[in-house]
This record gives structure tokens, sequence and C-alpha cells, in this order.
């Protein structure tokens, strides 16, 4: 065990950013073990994994994975139309291959919008919760990582960026060769091109871990510079169009134009989460001693398995916590730990209202409905977003291994009494109390004798991406967040 521990020690992570706070925590993950139903210092049992391929696990699971699988395929198929389009025989030079580019850079941006939508979100889940237990695993498995639909988001957007930047390209070459004299539309051209660009490099991941505050605002203030100049820069295009082809021209109506229509739509999608913008009042209660946890108590009525984004201020900082709703169906609550600058501020100094926009969305743990038995694995106030699901899926047998320091002491006696009513023999690990143990091996060992589906993991970002690295590598299905927003 004391290799494991030496390589686990490589996981500690200080969450600098909070992409998902309630899934951030101060401890690493790992802890010392405390069986609900052993003596504190009793010693758990070494349970040895399997050996895998480290070169095939490395290429199939990090490489390859879902999420860089879908990017890929929208990327190429992207490459393959620009290709139709770029090598299409036309009786214009110019005017119908910036009509076809402009339709395409549109269309993966309105994608690209789209499949960040609450209600688009929430619909895909939803749908594959129909799929009945009878379904064979592997069909379940793979509907199980739904919630890497973030390839489709990032390849679309950074394909839209690709077909602006060379319709800009062509504008410019027309504008240097006097074919084009309107010097307005290569300055949009050219401002949102730097925009675009902006926000895909601030998007790199590790840029976006390092700065997400800044990545947040240039991506919402950015994108919506974007979409304000793009509408006078169609316009100015359909100008210069007819200048240069004349009025006929498939480009110079700009009601004619699919590009006009499919920006009238991003932009709607843009503003719809805001158009709910509101005010929710909240009732703080304080769990543990010092700043390490708080607990935020909804008046509205919450429902199942949702996920809730708030702030204190509109225009600034967003984070999401999921909600524990209440037996008795009125109200919810939020667990918020100390895991940055915003939670800490929250848990010294709450507030008795927060901001929150469009609807509540599901994510990642809803989809442990479609097994029959499953593992949650999670640590500190991750157990928030665990119970949320937990509670609201009775048909699916959910086996719980918690870490948290002093976790009685520090989320309260009523989250403590909840996770045993789920799961009486859950395994809780009290890292004030004993030694520390490797959560990857203990739920490999749970996973094993449960006879359980599926493995789920709530945890900071390090200690999740390994988990589920480790668990997939040997066969084992296992989901957690993806920290790409």
């Amino acid at each position: 065990m004391a290799a494991r521990d030496i390589e686990m020690d490589r996981y500690r992570t200080d969450e600098a950013n909070e992409a998902e706070p309630f899934l951030a925590e101060l401890e690493n993950g790992e802890g010392k073990l405390s069986a609900i139903s052993s003596d504190a210092g009793a010693e758990i049992p070494e349970y040895t994994l399997p050996p895998r391929n480290r070169i095939l696990r490395f290429t199939r699971w990090t490489v390859f994975g879902v999420y860089r699988r879908i990017f890929l395929m929208v990327f190429l198929f992207n490459l393959y139309h620009a290709h139709k389009i770029i090598t299409m025989k036309r009786r214009s030079r110019y005017s119908p291959l910036l009509v076809d580019l402009t339709t395409a850079a549109s269309a993966n941006m309105l994608i690209a919008i789209l499949i960040r939508q609450e209600y688009v979100l929430n619909s895909l889940y939803r749908l594959c919760w129909f799929v009945p237990f009878a379904t064979p695993l592997r069909i379940r498995r793979s509907l199980a990582k739904i919630y890497e639909y973030g390839g489709l988001h990032s390849s679309t957007a950074v394909c839209s960026v690709l077909y602006f930047t060379l319709v800009s390209a062509i504008l410019t070459r027309e504008w240097i060769t006097l074919r084009i004299a309107d010097p307005l539309i290569i300055t949009c051209s050219m401002v949102v091109t730097s925009i675009l660009w902006t926000l895909i490099i601030v998007a790199y991941p590790t840029i976006r871990a390092k700065r997400h505050n800044i990545f947040e605002m240039l991506h919402r203030f950015g994108g919506w510079t974007v979409l304000a100049i793009f509408f006078p820069e169609l316009w100015l295009f359909t100008r210069a169009l007819g200048h240069q082809s004349g009025p006929s021209s498939p480009g110079a109506d700009l009601t004619k134009l699919p590009a006009f229509y499919l920006l009238i739509l991003s932009a709607f999608h843009v503003a719809l989460p805001w158009m709910r913008l509101r005010r929710i009042p909240v009732r703080p209660e304080r769990l543990g001693v010092g700043v390490h946890a708080i607990r935020l108590h909804l008046s509205e009525k919450v429902k199942n398995c949702v996920v809730y984004r708030i702030a204190d201020s509109p225009l600034t900082e967003w984070h999401a916590f999921a909600c524990i709703p209440e037996k008795d169906g009125n109200g919810g609550s939020l667990i918020v730990s100390n895991a940055g600058d915003w939670t800490r501020r929250a848990i010294n100094n709450p507030k008795k209202f927060y901001y929150t926009r469009g609807i509540p969305t599901v994510g990642v743990l809803c989809m442990a409905q479609i097994f029959r038995k499953v593992i949650i694995v999670t640590t500190g106030s991750g157990i928030g977003p665990c119970l949320g699901t937990m509670m609201n899926i009775p048909a699916t047998k959910c086996r719980v291994l918690w870490s948290a320091p002093s976790p009685k002491h520090t989320f309260g006696d009523e989250i403590y009494g909840r996770v045993l009513e789920i799961d009486p023999n859950s395994v809780i690990i009290d890292t004030d109390a004993v030694g520390r143990k490797d959560l990857v091996s203990l739920a490999y060992k749970m996973y094993k004798e449960e006879r359980a589906e599926a493995i789920f993991c709530v945890s900071n970002k390090a200690l999740t991406k390994h988990l589920v690295y480790e668990m997939e590598s040997r066969g084992v299905p296992a989901y957690g967040p993806i920290w790409d927003s």
C-alpha cells in the first residue's frame, strides 16, 4: 500500500478555480477509513488492482476519450464540408463562396450555443433516462457518457472561428485588390476575428484552469460583442457583394442570407437564460466550526437531481451547486465548501439572496438511474450533489464511499443521517481520525463485492479524473464531471 500512497500523492490539488465549486474540496479526496460498522481504528484489508496495458489504456481513455472523439468527428465533418465548399464550381469566384462560408460559420456557432442551453441538455438527459434496466449494459454505458457533450460545443465553436477567419481573409484580399472599397467591413471582420481567437486561446484547458474568472468574463462579454457586431457586418457584407457581383447575386439580399436567420437564432438563445434572471432568497446555515462549509436553504420548490447556478451579481462570476431537495418537496438546499475566494466569501459573509438565471439543469450523477446498482465515491461537500440524486432514484441501489474531515461534525447530523438512510452500510472516511487509504482500490473492491454496474465519482478535479481513468482502463464503467466549461 505504501507504493500506491506515493503514487496517489501526485493527485493532490488546490483547486484555484471554481468552475464547479460544489465538486471542489480542500482535501485531496483521500483520507482515513472508518467504516460505519467498524471501530475507528479498524484496518481495512488491502485490495490489489488488476494490471492493465499502459499504452492501450493511455490511448483509449486519454488521447481518444469520448470528449475528444466527439471533437474529432465534428471537426473532420466540417473539414470535409469546407473542402466541398471551396472546390465547388461556381459562376462567380467569390460571391457564392462567401455566402456558403458565412452560412457554415453561423451554423456551427448556433450548434455551439444550443448544446449549452439548459432545456436542450435537460431534454437529452431525460431521453436517456427512459432506457430500461433490461437494455444491454454496453448500451447503457455509452448513454451515460452524454455528459461529454462539451466535445460538440468546443468543436463547433472552433470550426465556426476557422470558417469566419477564412471569410475575413477573403474579404481582406478583396479589399487589398480594390474589389471591395468599404473599409468598414474589413474593420468589423478584423475586430470580430480578434475577439474570436482570443476566446479560443483563453478557452484552452490549461489557461482556463489557471484564469477561470478571466475566461468566464471574456467568454460572456466577448461573445455578446461578437454577436452585436455580426449583424451590421452582415449588412455591410451584402452591400459589398451587391456592388461586386450585382444586386441579383446570392448574397446581395440580407433577408435571403441563411447566416442572417442563423444569427438571429443564436442571439435569441444567448439571451434566453437572461430572460429568466431572478433573485432567490436563501437561509444560510453554517456547518461545522471555522471556515469550511455552509448550507444555503431555498424556499422555492426544487426538482430532483438539479444544479443551480448562482452569483452575487449577474455580470460577475457564476458558480454551480447541486441542490438537495427537502423530503416534503418544499424547498431544498445547496452545500458550499471552502474551495476558493468566492466560496470563502459566501461562507464568511453569506447573503440573504443570490441571483440565478435560466432553469436548473441536471448533471452527470443523474445518469446513475439507468443502472441497477452503483458505487458513489465522493469527498467533502461532494456529498451534496450525491444526496440530491441518490434520494430520488429509489430503483437504483447506491453504495456510498465518502471521505471527509469529521463528516458528522462538519456537515451536521441531518446530512450524515441521510447518507445512512440511503446506504446503512456506507463506508465513511474520517480524515481527521484515522489513516489515509486509497479510494481507487476501495472503490474497485466495493464494485467487485457488490457486483455493481458502474462507479460515479464526485470529488476534486485531480482525484475524479484519476479514479475514472483507473476504473475505465480496467473495463469498469466509471463517470465523473469533466470540468469542460
